[in-house]
């Protein structure tokens, strides 16, 4: 591995936090030839400063200075980020209130005098580490939840996210007798075109409906795959005039857009939410049956169904 790799890997931004002038100097330039991004303060008052200012990985700091001491220091730096790893410095005869320090979230204490500079530079990698470590399972996690309520392939919610949101929508417009409205789209003749093309030409028909649902929706409503090539958008604060008219803008763009030679199309049903519907099922079945009669009709249109049952 190259120079330049090995100091790329343990890039960051450190914060040296010392009032001996000569001692900081010489970490700081430790830290800088490690590759590191480094700021560096005389007192407490002055690093808290600085961690108002700035984001760091990583602080270094003397546990007694001036105006603020080590520990308000680190206690701010937690509070700012709590993934941020702390070091302290202390002399060996506070080594228990070093230990304190570990208790209270720091990730280590180095004692002064160094006996050597080494040790300050494992000590600091391994805080590095330990950041991007968490950095990264911070990521993942978020990904992982992404992935559990997205259809892979649309870039949409799934239908364990779509039967959340219903649930919890439901709820409230029952509750403040606010209006709720939700619209199903499934593919006209998708057997035909999986049948001449292939099912990876099936899917990128899925994409083309997905973006175009996507395009005309706004930013509280809520479009699901939910099965096969059947889409259903929740439209919350909206009645179904609103809603008929965000079914027909998408059915619009379908129909004008051709595919490997074929016209696309979708049918659609939209159904306002009523207390008669009584549940979550009964009125995706409601709706349901509002985008089969479009079907019946001819396909590539949209139904409103006024009158509905639960």
């Amino acid at each position: 591995m190259g120079e330049g790799n090995h100091m790329e890997e343990r890039s960051g931004r450190v914060l040296i936090v010392d009032d001996d002038d000569a001692f900081r100097r010489l970490l700081v330039r430790r830290a800088t030839r490690m590759g590191l991004d480094v700021a560096d303060a005389c007192d407490g008052a002055k690093a808290i400063a600085l961690l108002h200012a700035a984001v760091f990985d990583v602080v270094v700091a003397d546990l007694y200075m001036p105006e603020q001491d080590g520990l308000q220091v680190i206690k701010v730096a937690h509070e700012r980020d709590p993934d941020l790893q702390t070091i302290i410095l202390t002399a060996s005869a506070t080594v228990e209130t070093a230990i304190q320090a570990l208790r209270n979230g720091a990730f280590d204490y180095l004692t002064k005098p160094l006996s050597s500079l080494a040790d300050f530079e494992l000590v600091l990698t391994r805080a590095l580490e330990v950041r991007r470590l968490r950095k990264e399972n911070a990521s993942l996690f978020q990904e992982v939840k992404r992935l559990a309520v997205t259809d892979p392939l649309t870039g949409l919610y799934n239908r364990r996210k779509l039967e959340t949101t219903l649930s919890i929508e439901i709820e409230r417009a029952s509750r403040y007798r606010r209006p709720l409205s939700m619209v199903m789209l499934d593919l006209d003749d998708m057997k035909s075109i999986n049948d001449r093309h292939g099912h990876p030409a099936g899917d990128e028909v899925l994409v083309i409906v997905s973006d175009a649902i996507r395009k005309h929706i706004r930013r509280v409503d809520v479009a699901a795959r939910y099965g096969g090539d059947e889409f259903i958008i929740i439209l919350p604060e909206a009645e179904w005039r609103e809603a008929e008219q965000v079914a027909r803008r998408v059915v619009d763009q379908i129909h004008a857009t051709s595919f490997r030679g074929d016209e696309l199309s979708v049918s659609a049903g939209v159904v306002q939410w009523q207390n008669s519907i009584h549940s979550e099922k009964a009125y995706v079945d409601c709706v349901d049956r509002a985008m089969y009669h479009a079907k019946r009709a001819g396909g590539s249109r949209v139904h409103v169904a006024h009158e509905v049952y639960g």
